[in-house]
């Protein structure tokens, strides 16, 4: 006799509660209470898939209209009579927003991608250790740095925007930097290691939401694991990297998935402090309010493309703003259909509770 694996045992057992149900209600051997349960049950289940097929709805939605957009051929955009599904496939637009004269896509995106890991490294190093500092150490004092955490998430970035102007349009480390350069710090305008030094410094974009995630799932990992390692010798950042990071890697990775997410698609800090045109999502919100002179620079490169759009059509327009929104979203979506499954666990297992 074959041995049946645990995964088989449970679905034929599923099989045979059910079909015992529909016997046992068909002979009545089944009490009011007993049918009441599996009726809720069922409604229930009906309503929770009926709120997953919304959701999902309103979510692949706006992503598909981009990919019908961008993909279409641009003789077939007025034709309203296709929705979902594009008359005629063209890459015109996909190639047009690659292009130089519109995003430069493959050295914006190897710049993007390349500053966009580098902040994300620092704020998670930074938010990490705040937040076991957080978790762990009791000091006088703690409780008031804590409530100046939350403040950086209340406060809107627009409120602080003079303050960091200011502070990184003269930059200098308590006079030391003057010594050395007449009185005068340094002008981090429109460099991005001013966007670094935030980041390192666990002030970069919702590092204070980071901190608060990360506290949280630090105080629920037992302490006596940490207690243990301190009693053998184990000094604060040995402890912290040894055991803290591996036993907390899931919400470490929910937190760099949200920093990538959050760097990659900054518009605020990437024209106040860097202003690089290489920046894809800077670019593409430049482009939004000059589209029609870069659909024209960009057709003017090819006789085919020439022929076939008009900067000054809507209708043209619009298939354009979306091929360059589908290539900047494009590496997210990727990433995150490799990370997804621990991205969720690491933000469903935050708060659980520990010693």
């Amino acid at each position: 006799m074959t041995k049946l694996s645990r995964k088989e045992r449970m679905q034929k057992a599923e099989e045979m509660a059910g079909i015992s149900f529909w016997v046992d209600l068909r002979k009545g051997r089944l009490s009011r209470y007993t049918i009441q349960k599996r009726v809720k049950a069922a409604i229930m289940m009906i309503f929770r898939y009926a709120i997953l097929i919304s959701l999902g709805f309103v979510v692949i939605t706006p992503i598909w209209t981009l990919v019908k957009d961008a993909l279409t051929a641009p003789s077939a955009l007025s034709n309203r009579s296709s929705i979902w599904i594009p008359q005629q496939v063209s890459r015109i637009f996909v190639d047009m927003a690659m292009s130089p004269h519109m995003m430069d896509y493959w050295s914006s995106l190897a710049y993007s991608l390349g500053i966009t890991v580098v902040l994300t490294f620092f704020q998670v190093l930074s938010t990490s250790l705040a937040a076991y500092s957080f978790a762990r150490l009791k000091f006088r004092g703690s409780g008031l740095l804590f409530f100046c955490v939350i403040l950086t998430i209340v406060v809107p970035n627009a409120a602080m925007t003079f303050a960091q102007y200011a502070a990184f349009r003269n930059f200098d480390i308590l006079g030391i930097i003057g010594l050395f350069n007449h009185g005068h710090g340094l002008n981090l305008l429109g460099n991005p290691v001013a966007q670094v030094i935030l980041a390192a410094s666990g002030m970069g974009i919702k590092s204070g939401l980071y901190i608060y995630f990360l506290r949280q799932a630090v105080r629920g990992l037992p302490i006596s694991v940490e207690e243990a390692a301190h009693v053998d010798g184990a000094g604060f950042l040995r402890t912290f990297f040894t055991i803290v990071v591996p036993s907390m890697s899931g919400s470490i990775l929910t937190v760099t998935v949200l920093s990538f997410l959050w760097n990659y698609t900054d518009t605020y800090y990437s024209s106040l402090l860097n202003g690089n045109t290489h920046f894809l999502a800077l670019q593409y919100k430049n482009l939004q309010g000059n589209i029609r002179w870069s659909i024209d620079d960009a057709a003017k490169t090819n006789e085919a493309w020439v022929s076939q759009v008009n900067g000054s059509n809507p209708f043209i327009q619009n298939a354009s703003i979306s091929a360059c929104a589908l290539l900047v979203i494009l590496p997210l979506i990727i990433m995150y259909c490799f990370v997804q499954k621990r991205f969720v666990q690491g933000a469903a297992r935050s708060g659980l509770g520990g010693d």
